[in-house]
């Protein structure tokens, strides 16, 4: 059974994970080699990548599209508008400022006074 949660909620409930079109994909490697979160595996036999992990996608995250240099990954939506729809029908506003709360407890040097120069 998968355990994770994005902000509370279960993550198995949503569909935010990039598709690969393996027409343009050219094999590069870019998208798994900036993923941090193992989403992507590698088929040697293709010598492309492979979805094989997509809840592991972080919700609202497209740093591999914008990488791929043959613009060959896609998302369900845009991820704004996506993000945006589940925090307001979740109603998550108040419960993220408490994980940016407890954040910024933790990590007190990522709060900038003033002008926001150190």
């Amino acid at each position: 059974m998968n355990n994770k949660t994005w902000h509370g909620l279960d993550r198995e409930n949503f569909d935010w994970f990039p598709f690969i079109n393996s027409e343009l994909c050219t094999g590069c490697g870019m998208c798994l080699l900036t993923c941090g979160n193992n989403v992507f595996s590698w088929n040697d036999d293709r010598k492309k990548p492979l979805v094989v992990n997509p809840k592991n996608c972080v919700i609202g995250c497209t740093s591999c599209g914008k990488l791929c240099p043959e613009n060959a990954i896609d998302f369900p939506g845009d991820p704004k508008s996506y993000v945006t729809d589940i925090i307001k029908n979740h109603k998550l506003f108040l419960g993220i400022r408490k994980e940016m709360d407890a954040r910024l407890s933790k990590f007190p040097d990522h709060i900038l006074n003033g002008s926001g120069n150190k």
